[in-house]
């Protein structure tokens, strides 16, 4: 039984290592990685966030400040989810987070149901 369950799993991980999402979806995982650009949207977003995080510490939700890091971070994120790279890759990486999804509901909705 356990070599029959061993071979299902191993032959699961193969069909989804061919997957096509899958296999773009690590091909994008590099691209970010090896982009410059798409490396210095992703600082630029940690800065304002880290910005916005130290004032809000300090002066709370309403202070002016406040309101323009918040308005700075928006921005920032905005830049980083909109570069081509990072659009394709959010893109592609929800399918393939619905497909694992989807076969996590297949193999164990029973279980977490309760229904076993």
């Amino acid at each position: 039984m356990d070599e029959k369950i061993y071979n299902l799993a191993s032959s699961l991980s193969e069909s989804l290592n061919n997957e096509p999402d899958v296999i773009l979806l690590n091909k994008l995982e590099k691209e970010l990685n090896d982009s410059y650009e798409v490396y210095s949207l992703s600082n630029k977003k940690d800065e304002c966030l880290e910005t916005y995080t130290r004032l809000k510490d300090a002066y709370g939700d309403d202070h002016p400040e406040v309101i323009e890091a918040l308005k700075a971070l928006k921005t920032a994120k905005e830049n980083l989810n909109n570069h081509p790279i990072v659009k394709k890759y959010l893109e592609v990486y929800s399918r393939v987070r619905n497909l694992y999804m989807e076969i996590d509901n297949i193999l164990f909705g029973d279980f977490k149901r309760g229904s076993c």
